[in-house]
């Protein structure tokens, strides 16, 4: 869907938090971002306030090339709360305004996404395996096998879903949310704020809202740290039970770094495991290790769940095409 991960979401964040301390602030980064800071400060002493998240940000900004993720840093970071702060919010920043210039955001004449003119993805490829041979009247089920674990903080797979069911099953927008809200997705990071219809007051922020100090204040308070989300039992174990009872597992795009792998650490032993990963462009070497840290995430306390791992050279979308008919059964 082209929204930032990695090496770009830290250039950008980098970029959203160029605060100066001299001068005026609002000659550089994100003027969103900093007037929520802003009025953040108003709460105490103004001036010592922002000189203290200025000199924050300018710490991140400068340490993105050095940190493996954004993740990364705000874990070792963790006990700094200004740095924890304005790391969440940068990301907020970053991935409500990607999704406000995603193609897949809703256009000027309602809910729908030009399908015709979007290019083909593993989103479209999931969404006909799943409704291959499924009737009209026949979609209480739809998601009865399918959970998705995302280490991303947007809402893409949510939103697409809806979209995808209203327009290619010709249903209304309601009845494609309540369907999607039958599917199980665990952000372990959190998200950028709930769609309207996850959120429990039926408000939330919209997929494409325009970026402002608002939006970025509340979604950030969403967001978690790795430190935050390993003491967040009611998160982390109904998401290692489904991994631990999971027959299939499929990794698309993922990193294997060991923080989020750590998160995915089985606590019981499990039933016998079939993996598939996308592995495009990742070396022998690193290929012989992500295979040993999957059979240790399926070990507990020196019992490993038996599995099949296979390693695949291919993008997430050609996994889907190539083992349709494995997925499938």
């Amino acid at each position: 869907m082209g929204l930032p991960v990695g090496d770009t979401l830290k250039g950008i964040i980098a970029s959203k938090l160029d605060m100066r301390e001299g001068g005026s602030w609002d000659e550089f980064g994100d003027r969103h971002l900093i007037q929520a800071l802003v009025d953040k400060a108003r709460g105490g002493s103004y001036g010592a306030n922002m000189r203290r998240f200025s000199q924050a940000a300018q710490s991140l900004k400068n340490a993105m090339p050095q940190a493996i993720s954004i993740d990364n840093y705000l874990h070792t970071h963790s006990n700094d709360a200004d740095i924890v702060m304005l790391g969440k919010m940068g990301i907020a920043a970053s991935i409500l305004e990607a999704e406000f210039d995603s193609q897949i955001k809703k256009n000027s004449h309602g809910y729908d996404i030009d399908f015709l003119n979007l290019p083909d993805s593993w989103h479209n490829t999931f969404c006909k395996m799943l409704t291959e041979n499924v009737k009209r009247d026949g979609l209480d089920n739809l998601f009865e096998n399918v959970t998705f674990i995302t280490f991303n903080y947007d809402r893409c797979i949510e939103h697409y879903l809806v979209m995808w069911l209203k327009s290619y099953m010709r249903i209304s927008y309601e009845e494609a949310c309540e369907l999607c809200k039958r599917l199980t997705i665990f952000h372990p990071y959190g998200q950028v704020g709930k769609l309207p219809w996850q959120a429990e007051d039926g408000v939330g922020v919209p997929f494409g809202a325009p970026l402002d100090q608002y939006n970025i204040a509340n979604t950030a308070s969403q967001i978690r740290t790795f430190t935050e989300r390993v003491d967040d039992d009611p998160i982390l174990n109904p998401m290692r039970r489904v991994i631990q009872g999971a027959s299939r597992l499929v990794y698309l795009g993922f990193s294997f770094g060991l923080m989020n792998m750590e998160l995915m650490q089985m606590d019981t032993p499990g039933t016998y495991k079939t993996v598939m990963a996308t592995t495009l462009g990742m070396s022998e070497s690193n290929k012989q290790e992500i295979s040993q840290r999957l059979k240790r995430s399926f070990t507990v306390k020196d019992k490993e769940t038996s599995s099949h791992i296979d390693l695949l050279n291919i993008s997430a979308n050609q996994l889907l095409k190539d083992y349709w008919y494995t997925l499938s059964t």
